[in-house]
């Protein structure tokens, strides 16, 4: 269904913006050069000059960087200042350093004598405009931006649309595949095992970690089922794992490093804890006392910083794949919740593995 609907997407943007390109850049300002063309004299001669068809379409070739790339890479990303000041600068600078080259070269190969009084004529007025910054054609700057602007808003429009369409299809699915790579049957088992080996021993710590475990389940069943959750709530379920963990590995060397805070931004629910489960389900602190799992967290209102660590035993990796479903699961999340807002890169070495990832929670 997904592939079907950016099918459809895809197709309904191409031929619009190719509508435009014909109708605008073939027929608008063709028809505008040619009355150009017709004011020194030029316009009747071998008439209807395809020559002059291909110079209109030419000299709206640098548009493409405003509507795919401008777009693309700063408005449709949520960076609006960066958007509106590098259009401003573009728009000043591109036409007439555009206009002038495309003259140029039409000039120099120009096979057409009853051509060349306009070409020249043209490469005047644009040369001034590009070395001296003086004069603009307001009317062609104006319409070019508002022909390809309605390109970039259907772009726009449908980019919205289809990662709206797919947060609401996939969020249910999502969370449930996200619930069975995070908490698996494993972990529960292991730490109502310990919970039950420290009430035997008597120990005073048994209902400290019973109500660590109540919490963890009550924000799993309940939390997790919206889109976004407090940043507080997640990294709380963060820690509370660590400490579970901690327990079932009292000589482990595993510690999670919390700094910052944020009151008011919140975050796709049980993004962080997959990376953390990988860690314990492959860190050599299962076979091996001296193992460590090192992490730490970062948080502001605009920004999370997760780093975690962990040396592995190299006996693991003959038999067991090192991420799987969980880390694929988050990778398709970050895709859907922040696009264009996040970094995460996976080191994975002989003996150590390392997860870095980076989401601005915020933007300007």
């Amino acid at each position: 269904m997904k592939d079907i609907i950016a099918r459809e997407k895809s197709r309904f943007s191409f031929v619009y913006e190719l509508m435009v390109w014909i109708l605008y850049a073939g027929v608008y300002k063709y028809s505008y050069y040619l009355d150009q063309l017709g004011t020194i004299g030029d316009g009747k001669t071998n008439f209807p000059h395809f020559q002059i068809l291909l110079y209109a379409i030419a000299l709206t070739l640098y548009i493409l960087v405003f509507y795919r790339w401008l777009v693309q890479k700063f408005l449709i990303t949520k960076k609006y200042t960066w958007f509106i000041l590098l259009t401003i600068l573009f728009l000043w600078l591109a036409p007439r350093i555009s206009n002038w080259l495309v003259n140029s070269i039409f000039l120099y190969f120009n096979p057409h004598s009853e051509l060349t009084g306009f070409y020249t004529q043209q490469d005047l007025t644009y040369y001034l405009q590009a070395t001296h910054l003086a004069g603009w054609d307001l009317r062609i700057l104006f319409t070019d931006l508002v022909a390809f602007g309605s390109v970039a808003a259907i772009r726009y429009g449908f980019d919205n649309e289809q990662r709206k369409r797919l947060l609401e299809r996939d969020n249910l699915q999502l969370q449930l595949e996200s619930l069975k790579a995070q908490l698996n049957p494993h972990f529960l088992f292991n730490t109502l095992n310990s919970i039950y080996g420290m009430s035997i021993a008597g120990s005073k710590e048994t209902p400290h970690f019973i109500l660590r475990l109540s919490d963890m389940m009550r924000y799993i069943l309940y939390d997790c089922r919206q889109n976004k959750v407090p940043v507080e709530r997640d990294v709380e379920f963060l820690l509370n794992y660590f400490e579970m963990e901690k327990k079932r590995y009292p000589n482990a060397s595993i510690h999670l490093a919390v700094e910052g805070h944020s009151n008011s931004s919140s975050i796709a629910p049980l993004l962080l804890i997959p990376f953390a489960e990988n860690s314990f389900k492959h860190g050599a602190h299962r076979l091996n006392d001296k193992g460590f799992v090192s992490s730490q967290l970062l948080v502001s209102d605009n920004e999370l910083v997760f780093e975690i660590e962990n040396d592995v035993f190299n006996a693991l990796k003959v038999n067991e794949k090192y991420g799987g479903v969980g880390i694929e699961n988050v990778r398709r999340r970050l895709a859907l919740y922040y696009p264009g807002q996040h970094e995460l890169k996976i080191t994975n070495q002989k003996d150590r593995y390392k997860v870095e990832l980076r989401i601005w929670l915020k933007q300007n």
